[in-house]
C-alpha cells in the first residue's frame, strides 16, 4: 500500500490475507508501549519478561480482532456477489481489497457496518470474559488484558462509525446518501468531503494539543492527513470510473492488435516487443489461433541465459478465462480484469476475429488524456 512489500500469511475462508511491512512498525509500537507502561502501570511488581509475554501476547489478539473486523467486511461482500482480492494489514489498521464497487446501496450499507458491528461483538465478548474472570477471582494477568482488548475493539468500532470516507461509517453515510439520491458520485463527492472535514478537525486537535505540550497527538494529526487524503483520492476514483462507465473499450483499444508468434525466442521478444512496443503483455498466437498471453513478468520468470532457447509458447499463460470481450462493453467494466491479479489484458473480439487489445497502459494513456481535456474536480 505505501509501496512496501507485503507478506502472504494465508487464505483464510478463501480470501488472501497480507501484511505490509508498514504494518510491523504498529504491531510494535502497540507491544512496546503495553510491555513498558501501560501493563507495568495496571499490574505492578511483575517482571520483565512477564509484562513483555503479556505486551506481545496482547498485541497477537488485538490484531487478530483487526483480521476478523476486516474479513466481516470481505465475507458480507462476496456473499453480495463481489470479489475480495485481499486483505491487507497496514499501518493504520486493515483494508479489504474488492474487484469492484458495491452494486446497490443496501449492499454497501451491510458490508460496511460488519466490521464495526464485528468489533462491537468482540468488545463485548472480551468485556464478559473479564467480568466472568472478575467473578472466579482471576488475577490481574488476566483480567488487565481483557479489559484493554475490550477498550480497544470497543473505541476500533466508534472511530470506525465516523461519518466519512473511507472510515466505515463514512461508507455507511454514502450507502444513505446514494439511497437519498440515486447518484453514487454524489453521494461519494459529499461522503469524501465530510471525511476531508473529519480529517482536518483530528489535524487541529492534534495541533492544539502538541502546542500544549501533549506531544503523543503527533499520531491523530499522521492519522487525520491520511483520512483526508484518501477521501480526496476516492472522490477522484469514483470520477474517473464514471467517466469510464461510459466510454466502450472500442474507443482506447490498441489496433490492430500486435501479435507475438508462439515460436518466437524471448530474446527476440524481449528487444522487438517489450523495448520496442508499446505495451509490457501481448497475445501469442498460432496457426491464426490466439493461444495464451506473453508478458514481462512470465519472461523475468525465465533465466536469462535460457532466454535465446525458450519460446514465447512455453511461458505464455495459456488462461484467457475473463481475457475476451466486445467492442461494446464499458472500459470501466474490464478494469478488474486489467488488476495485477486478473489477465492483465482484454482482447476485443468482434464477430470471431481479434479487433483489438485493451492494456492497462491503454486506460492509463486515456485516463490523462480525459484529465487534461476535463480536470478531475
Amino acid at each position: 500500500m505505501f509501496g512496501l512489500p507485503s507478506v502472504r500469511l494465508g487464505r483464510p475462508f478463501g480470501i488472501p490475507l497480507e501484511i505490509d511491512a508498514s504494518w510491523l512498525f504498529v504491531f510494535f509500537l502497540v507491544a512496546a508501549t503495553l510491555t513498558t507502561s501501560y501493563f507495568p502501570a495496571a499490574v505492578p511488581d511483575e517482571g520483565p519478561l512477564v509484562y513483555t509475554v503479556l505486551g506481545l501476547l496482547t498485541s497477537i489478539v488485538f490484531f487478530g480482532s483487526l483480521v476478523l473486523h476486516e474479513l466481516a467486511h470481505s465475507l458480507v461482500a462476496r456473499a453480495g456477489g463481489l470479489s475480495v482480492s485481499r486483505v491487507t494489514l497496514f499501518v493504520f489498521g486493515g483494508v479489504s481489497q474488492l474487484d469492484d464497487e458495491p452494486s446497490s446501496p443496501g449492499r454497501e450499507f451491510l458490508m460496511a457496518l460488519a466490521g464495526p458491528a464485528t468489533s462491537l461483538v468482540l468488545a463485548g465478548l472480551f468485556w464478559g470474559a473479564s467480568v466472568f474472570a472478575a467473578a472466579a477471582g482471576g488475577s490481574g494477568l488476566l483480567l488487565v488484558p481483557l479489559e484493554y482488548l475490550a477498550v480497544i475493539n470497543g473505541s476500533l468500532a466508534i472511530f470506525n462509525l465516523l461519518p466519512g470516507f473511507p472510515l466505515d461509517g463514512g461508507r455507511i453515510l454514502r450507502s444513505i446518501l446514494w439511497a437519498l439520491t440515486g447518484d453514487q458520485l454524489k453521494a461519494t463527492k459529499w461522503a469524501s468531503r465530510s471525511g476531508q472535514a473529519i480529517g482536518t478537525m483530528l489535524i487541529a486537535v492534534a495541533v492544539f494539543g502538541v502546542l500544549g505540550g501533549n506531544f503523543d497527538l503527533v499520531w491523530l494529526a499522521v492519522m487525520g492527513w491520511f483520512i483526508s487524503s484518501l477521501a480526496a483520492g476516492a472522490y477522484r476514483q469514483q470520477m474517473t470510473r464514471s467517466r469510464l462507465a461510459d466510454v466502450p473499450i472500442s474507443t482506447i483499444m490498441s489496433t490492430p492488435a500486435v501479435l507475438a508468434p508462439a515460436d518466437l525466442s524471448l530474446e527476440e521478444m524481449g528487444h522487438t516487443y517489450f523495448l520496442a512496443g508499446r505495451h509490457t503483455r501481448y497475445p501469442v498466437v498460432q496457426d491464426g489461433h490466439v493461444i495464451g498471453l506473453i508478458d514481462v513478468e512470465r519472461a523475468n520468470d525465465v533465466p536469462r541465459e535460457q532466454w535465446p532457447m525458450t519460446t514465447v509458447a512455453e511461458v505464455a499463460s495459456r488462461n484467457l478465462e475473463g481475457a475476451v470481450a466486445t467492442p461494446t462493453v464499458s472500459v470501466e467494466s474490464v478494469l478488474s480484469r486489467l488488476e495485477p491479479g486478473g489477465p492483465g489484458a482484454v482482447l476485443v473480439v468482434e464477430d470471431g476475429r481479434l479487433a483489438g487489445i485493451v492494456t492497462r497502459s491503454d486506460v492509463i494513456r486515456f485516463i490523462m488524456d480525459i484529465a487534461r481535456e476535463r480536470p478531475l474536480s
